[in-house]
């Protein structure tokens, strides 16, 4: 097994377990127990049909999905909409026993599993020698994705919201990293960030979620979505490339894992419109994943529950006109 990197390894939450965190992990080291010694095919059997109970049961998370479905640009009646909305429970219920299932399998069994595509755009971002933002969504399997890369030397250090459950943080942390790859928590990130970056690292930004009040608004799938700056500003400060990096599960069950030609970001002179032009992008990147793909990400996520309005991030500045401005409701 490559050697550990325990950075940010001391970011764990303090409070100690309670009854109902170990309950919780019971019930998940059983789970695992179970699915770990089962061929592949019928963990993902096992996970698609839990999907499709879950689509029955959970009422809260199928009213966002088809709500998100129907208010993205996708151009899809009802009908389409529940399908794709059946869909996208069933794949992740695959994803969450296909890494069940991981939990135990050998570094040679998650090989056959993934390939890679596109090594040769992690090397040349490498050699910039400047450190690397990797840009990434929840598409696909993100968590066999970094473990797939980290397998390879390609290691990762990611950013992530530590889990409420110690008991289950502490082992997923062990899973992640047991490739080779960093673990950096999202609160306090900007300094693990700094270093890894200095470096020469790639830190890897998973940028398709809702950044509440503390974001800017940029266009996703026909809406404003409030969308993390920090890894624009970053890239744009000190020069950084951009990796792009997606997985897609095929239809087979194996994992492609495809690293895209990195790019710089916008350098205009004017601080605040390269870092909204640079996330602009980085969106826009996602998007086209997605469009892809529309399956295969987490439209579970209330993705645009922050919209511009009083107390809410300002629309995009008004120096954005023209071909600039994005056309969203």
């Amino acid at each position: 097994m490559p050697s550990v990197h325990r950075q940010g390894a001391g970011n764990l939450r303090n409070h100690r377990p309670t009854f109902a965190h170990r309950l919780q992990y019971g019930l998940f080291l059983a789970l695992q127990a179970l699915v770990g010694i089962v061929p592949w095919w019928l963990a993902r059997a096992l996970g698609r049909a839990v999907g499709r109970l879950y689509y029955r049961i959970d009422a809260r998370h199928r009213r966002v999905v088809r709500e998100n479905l129907r208010n993205a640009s996708l151009g899809i009646n009802d009908r389409a909409i529940r399908a794709m909305s059946r869909a996208c429970f069933e794949h992740f219920g695959t994803l969450l026993f296909t890494i069940l299932r991981s939990f135990r399998a050998s570094p040679e069994a998650i090989r056959r599993i993934t390939r890679i595509q596109g090594r040769e755009y992690i090397e040349a971002a490498l050699a910039e020698g400047k450190g690397v933002i990797g840009l990434t969504a929840h598409l696909g399997n993100w968590e066999l994705m970094g473990l797939a890369l980290g397998l390879e030397g390609l290691n990762l250090t990611v950013i992530g919201r530590e889990l409420d459950n110690p008991l289950l943080e502490t082992r997923l942390r062990q899973f992640r990293m047991k490739s080779g790859n960093s673990f950096i928590a999202k609160e306090g990130a900007v300094r693990g960030t700094l270093k890894a970056l200095k470096k020469g690292k790639v830190v890897a930004f998973l940028l398709d979620q809702d950044a509440l009040t503390t974001g800017v608004f940029v266009a996703f799938m026909g809406r404003w979505a409030s969308t993390f700056s920090t890894p624009a500003m970053l890239a744009c400060r000190y020069d950084l490339p951009i990796l792009p990096v997606a997985s897609r599960v095929e239809v087979d069950g194996t994992i492609t894992v495809r690293a895209f030609p990195s790019f710089h970001p916008s350098d205009t002179g004017d601080s605040a419109r390269d870092v909204w032009t640079t996330t602009q992008l980085m969106t826009s990147w996602i998007e086209a994943r997605v469009r892809e793909q529309p399956c295969q990400w987490f439209w579970m996520h209330r993705r645009f529950k922050t919209q511009p309005g009083p107390g809410m991030p300002g629309p995009p500045p008004e120096w954005l006109t023209g071909n600039d401005r994005p056309a969203c409701g």
